[in-house]
């Protein structure tokens, strides 16, 4: 059975004087499933890492980090103002997800450039690469703020010291946006 046209003759229009042909206009209403495809976007989870937080437990820190990273798109933001400190930790992620891809980016609290850098974040995180943005850590909860602001994270996670050791928790998760069902 072959399909057939919507209109095999053109459908004759008349405005004032002149008369044009043209094939009438369909409407269709796409299907359930490609308006859910829209709707789903990424998850983005942002987990801000102060320097002295994983001083007595960074291997459950950094497992935890680990798995999160191979579970969902992850943003690490660390805080520090030591070279070696960034360097410990970068490596250790890399060793602890050889498959992908860990990059360090520098970021300063400059209003201007700000939006630049949430931006090479961005393009990092749909590339599959893992982010790990270092800042200065006076600047560390204003930079996760706006770079998590920016990519309309799901949610912001903190390490918390505990009396077994520390961990990762949530420390604020966004809203979902209602349905309009």
């Amino acid at each position: 059975m072959a399909p057939r046209a919507l209109t095999a003759i053109p459908v004759e229009c008349t405005r004032g004087r002149e008369t044009s042909s043209h094939v009438p206009l369909v409407v269709r209403e796409p299907e359930a499933g490609w308006w859910a495809a829209q709707q789903i976007g990424s998850s983005v989870t942002v987990a801000a890492v102060r320097e002295g937080d994983t001083a007595g437990h960074p291997q459950m820190v950094m497992s935890r980090l680990a798995a999160l990273a191979t579970a969902a798109e992850l943003l690490v933001i660390f805080g520090s103002n030591a070279r070696s400190a960034q360097h410990a930790l970068v490596a250790d992620l890399r060793a602890r997800l050889p498959r992908r891809q860990v990059v360090a980016l520098r970021v300063r609290h400059r209003h201007g450039d700000l939006l630049r850098d949430a931006a090479t974040v961005e393009r990092l995180l749909d590339a599959g690469r893992l982010p790990v943005v270092v800042t200065p850590a006076p600047a560390l909860v204003d930079v996760t703020a706006e770079i998590a602001s920016y990519l309309r994270a799901d949610r912001v996670l903190r390490v918390l010291r505990t009396l077994q050791g520390a961990d990762l928790y949530q420390v604020w998760q966004r809203r979902p946006e209602p349905s309009l069902n």
